[in-house]
């Protein structure tokens, strides 16, 4: 029998707009509307507009909730003010990531937490298994009551300023707000700086029966600057520039956070979920990282891609793909310690083709944001 696929409260309008839709993680979503290149440097020189409601939404409160995301995350809860914003991962006894999430302070014991699509109903599951017993702490899954977009791009301030009430101040990054759109609907949206794309940009959280409206109001806001309806796919060529992980590909459940480069975000003064054994690895050895290469020549690489230092193979690709920004293929790759040197060389097996690569620094693209 057929999948019956999932559609954002924003399906019609892709159609009508000519998206290319493709299947993902259960839902209908636009890969591309003009072509990923073409909808990649349009975010880069002026603004897109992303439909990323099939992320799972989830609202967390009650009576020492904090205290129990202190326990089931590793970041700094402690230190979140109200109306901030915290990228953080739930772990596994063993240190695995379940995945890697965005948490938003709403109030003393109120917290919205945004889940990767292909994770949500495990991490809803997860949660409620680790609720503590004599709780009354509440967890609903809001996702199919509001639909997520995500303006992003050195335009973006421009855009949103002129949908939201005259005089409204720009949100500083990792902050959120609530507030009505400018016509007067009476639906307050949540509006985050936050982002999956390097550029500056917001992420708002509208209730569903006022999605298209406020979609359609960013895009005729954004008319004479230059704003386009962006894909999956130039949202994924967008966050490899950055070095952004993708669950499923650069982390998943069999993945250390260490491994990924992803320590900045953990507190190993506090006590969390698997912290023993990120402590234990730490003792260790990692034994491998992920690094960043760019190609040395033609071709482009993927998921999978053996990486190799002379004849000796030394790791595996997890995420590359064509940079539109720097134009040359670009990738992730887990590989042995001993071969991780910024600078070094190495050998991507692209389809039975040898191509040279060089170990750079993150991020692939830079520029001052």
């Amino acid at each position: 029998m057929k999948e019956t696929m999932k559609k954002t409260p924003l399906y019609g309008i892709h159609v009508a707009s000519g998206a290319k839709m493709v299947p993902f993680s259960g839902w209908e979503m636009p890969l591309s509307y003009t072509g990923v290149p073409d909808e990649h440097r349009n975010v880069r020189r002026a603004a897109g507009l992303f439909d990323v409601s099939h992320m799972g939404r989830f609202e967390l409160s009650g009576k020492g909730v904090e205290t129990f995301l202190e326990h089931i995350t590793p970041g700094p809860i402690h230190r979140m003010q109200r109306r901030g914003a915290q990228y953080s991962m739930l772990l596994k006894p063993d240190g695995g990531i379940i995945d890697d999430i965005y948490i938003y302070k709403k109030g003393v014991d109120r917290f919205l937490l945004i889940v990767n699509s292909s994770n949500s109903e495990k991490d809803f599951q997860w949660l409620s298994q680790h609720l503590p017993d004599d709780s009354t702490f509440t967890l609903r899954d809001v996702t199919e009551e509001s639909a997520l977009v995500a303006l992003q791009g050195p335009k973006s301030w421009e855009v949103l300023s002129q949908i939201l009430p005259e005089g409204a101040d720009e949100i500083p990054l990792r902050k959120f707000v609530e507030a009505e759109w400018l016509p007067a609907s009476g639906a307050k949206m949540l509006i985050a700086r936050t982002g999956y794309t390097g550029e500056k940009g917001y992420e708002l959280v509208i209730p569903r029966d006022v999605a298209e409206k406020v979609w359609n109001a960013l895009m005729a806001a954004g008319k004479d600057l230059g704003i386009r309806p962006i894909g999956l796919g130039a949202r994924d060529t967008l966050r490899l520039e950055m070095a952004y992980p993708l669950y499923g590909n650069d982390i998943d459940e069999t993945t250390m956070p260490l491994q990924a480069g992803l320590e900045r975000f953990i507190d190993f003064e506090k006590d969390f979920m698997g912290k023993e054994a990120l402590l234990l690895e730490k003792e260790k050895g990692l034994g491998q990282a992920l690094i960043c290469f760019e190609l040395l020549a033609g071709g482009v690489p993927r998921s999978g891609h053996l990486v190799y230092s002379d004849q000796k193979e030394v790791g595996k690709v997890t995420s590359g793909n064509y940079s539109p920004s720097l134009r040359k293929g670009i990738g992730m790759a887990y590989v042995a310690l001993p071969f991780c040197e910024e600078g070094g060389e190495l050998l991507i097996d692209i389809r039975g083709k040898v191509v040279p690569a060089v170990i750079v620094k993150k991020p692939f693209y830079k520029k001052n944001r």
